[in-house]
C-alpha cells in the first residue's frame, strides 16, 4: 500500500514494459509532512490529524499569532494520478476554497486562508468546529433522532443550500458526513455544511468529476440525473440529497439499498420506489412523509424547485428555534446560474465527442431566427409590390400629360394596322387599348 504522496501508473495489463514512458505521468512527490509540531506557512503549528480521505488530510493546528485553533485541509495525490489529473484536483481544491469563501450563511464552514506548502501541496485553512457529524449522531445515538431535531437540522442544511444556490453554486456532494453539528450562541445546535470541493460554480469550465468520493463514496446520495450526467444538474439535485439525509436521520436507514455494491445502488435509485418512511417510523405525520417523498421524486421537475419551497414544506414540523433560519431562507436570493432549475450546460470536456445530431451553437441559432423572419417578410413585400406594379403599368396603363405611354400591344392589334394606314388624315393619338379592346370590341363614345 503506497503512501498518500506516491503515485502509480494508470491500470495496465501485465506484459512487456513499454519502450517509452507516458508523458503525462506525474513524478513521485514526497508525502507532505503533517505530523504534530510541524509548521505550515510559518504561522500554523499542527497539533494532530483529525481526518483522512483518499485525496485529502485534515489536521488541527494553532494559529500562533491569534492563538486560535483552526482546521487545515491539505490536498494529497491519489494513486495512479497523472499530471493532468493532479492539476485538475488542485484546481478543484482551489475552487472549493473560492466557493466556500463566497458564501455568507452561518451554516457554511468559514474559510480563513488558502495557500500551497513548500512541497507543492495546496491547503485550505478553515474555522475549527467542535462537535460531530450527522452520520455519527444518527448511528451513534441509542435510538433515532427526535422528529423536531431531525427537521431542524434539515432546515439549517437548506439554509446553507439557499445561500449557495443564490450564488450560483451546486454542492453535489451533500451527505451526513458533510453535515457537521456544532454549538451556536446560547448552546443551540448549529449545523455547518462542509466540503464544497465538487461544487459546480458559475463560470467553472472544468467538466471532470473529482475523485474525492463523489463517484464511489457517495453514490447513495446522488440524484438520478446526477448519476446519468453529472454536468446536467442544478440545485434540485442538492434537494434530493438533503431529503436522503433527512430520511436517514429519521429512520436510521437509507431509502434505497445503500448497503449493496455500487451498481446495485445505482439501479435501485434509478428504478426502485422509496421504502415507505412511516413503516420505519410510524409516529411520523403523513404530511412530512409526503414532503420528503416529493423531494425524492426521480424527476427533478416534480420536486420542489428551490430550497425555500422545501423548507416551507418542512416548517410545520420544526421547533420554534427554526424560525430565524426560515426567515434567513426566505431572504435568500433565488437560485442563479447552474443552480437555477432547468439550467443545462453546453460545455464539454476537451476530449468528449459531440453527441450525434447535436447543434453546434444553439444560442446563435436562436438569435438568428428573428433575422430569418425579417428576411421572409421583406422578400414577400417585394414580390407583392412587384405584382402591383406590373398590374398598374402593364395591365392598366395611365395617361401621362396627354401622351399614351409606349406599351407593347398584343399581336392581335397588329392585324388592324393596314386598315388604319389607308386614312388620308394624319395620325392622331389613339386611346390606350386594353387586351379586350385589341380583340375588336368597340368602347362606347
Amino acid at each position: 500500500m503506497q503512501g498518500p504522496g506516491k503515485t502509480q501508473r494508470m491500470g495496465t495489463a501485465p506484459g512487456p514494459r513499454p519502450q517509452e514512458e507516458p508523458r503525462n505521468l506525474v513524478s513521485i512527490r514526497p508525502p507532505p509532512r503533517l505530523g504534530p509540531g510541524t509548521m505550515i506557512g510559518d504561522k500554523y503549528r499542527i497539533e494532530c490529524e483529525i481526518g483522512r480521505g483518499g485525496f485529502g488530510v485534515v489536521v488541527r493546528a494553532i494559529h500562533l499569532t491569534l492563538d486560535q485553533r483552526v482546521a487545515i485541509k491539505v490536498l494529497t495525490e491519489g494513486e495512479g494520478s497523472t499530471e493532468a489529473e493532479w492539476a485538475e484536483d488542485a484546481a478543484r481544491f482551489h475552487r472549493e476554497a473560492k466557493a466556500t469563501a463566497a458564501l455568507r450563511s452561518e451554516h457554511v464552514v468559514r474559510v480563513l486562508d488558502v495557500d500551497v506548502l513548500e512541497s507543492g501541496y495546496p491547503y485550505i485553512v478553515m474555522e475549527f468546529l467542535g462537535g460531530k457529524t450527522l452520520h455519527e449522531l444518527t448511528y451513534g445515538a441509542p435510538g433515532p433522532l427526535k422528529l423536531e431535531d431531525a427537521v431542524d437540522y434539515a432546515i439549517q442544511v437548506l439554509a446553507a443550500l439557499a445561500d449557495a444556490h443564490g450564488a450560483g453554486i451546486v454542492h453535489r456532494d451533500l451527505k451526513p458526513a458533510n453535515v457537521f453539528l456544532s454549538t451556536g450562541f446560547g448552546g443551540a445546535p448549529l449545523v455547518k455544511v462542509l466540503d464544497f470541493g465538487v461544487s459546480r460554480m458559475v463560470g467553472a469550465g472544468s467538466q471532470r468529476l473529482t475523485r474525492t468520493g463523489a463517484i464511489v463514496g457517495t453514490l447513495a446520495y446522488m440524484a438520478p440525473e446526477q448519476m446519468l450526467d453529472a454536468r446536467r444538474v442544478d440545485g434540485r439535485a442538492d434537494l434530493w440529497s438533503a431529503a436522503v439525509v433527512l430520511y436517514e436521520s429519521l429512520a436510521r436507514a437509507h431509502p434505497f439499498n445503500a448497503h449493496a455494491s455500487g451498481p446495485a445502488v445505482v439501479s435501485s435509485i434509478l428504478s426502485d420506489p422509496v421504502a415507505p418512511l412511516r413503516e420505519r417510523r410510524p409516529d411520523l405525520p403523513s404530511a412530512l412523509e409526503a414532503a420528503i417523498l416529493r423531494m425524492l421524486d426521480k424527476s427533478p421537475d416534480r420536486r420542489f424547485a428551490t430550497a425555500a419551497e422545501a423548507a416551507a414544506a418542512l416548517a410545520p414540523f420544526a421547533s420554534p428555534r427554526s424560525r430565524p433560519v426560515l426567515d434567513e431562507i426566505r431572504r435568500a436570493p433565488p437560485p442563479s446560474g447552474p443552480a437555477a432549475p432547468g439550467f443545462v450546460s453546453v460545455r464539454r470536456a476537451p476530449n468528449e465527442p459531440r453527441p450525434q445530431g447535436a447543434r453546434t451553437k444553439p444560442r446563435a441559432a436562436k438569435r438568428a431566427s428573428p433575422m430569418f423572419g425579417f428576411l421572409i417578410a421583406f422578400v414577400t413585400s417585394v414580390i407583392v409590390l412587384g405584382l402591383m406594379a406590373a398590374f398598374v403599368f402593364h395591365v392598366k396603363p395611365r395617361y401621362l400629360s396627354g401622351v399614351a405611354p409606349a406599351v407593347s400591344l398584343p399581336s392581335a392589334s397588329l392585324e388592324v394596322a393596314p386598315a388604319a394606314s389607308t386614312l388620308a388624315t394624319p395620325a392622331l393619338p389613339l386611346p390606350a387599348q386594353s387586351p379586350v379592346d385589341a380583340g375588336g370590341v368597340d368602347e362606347p363614345p
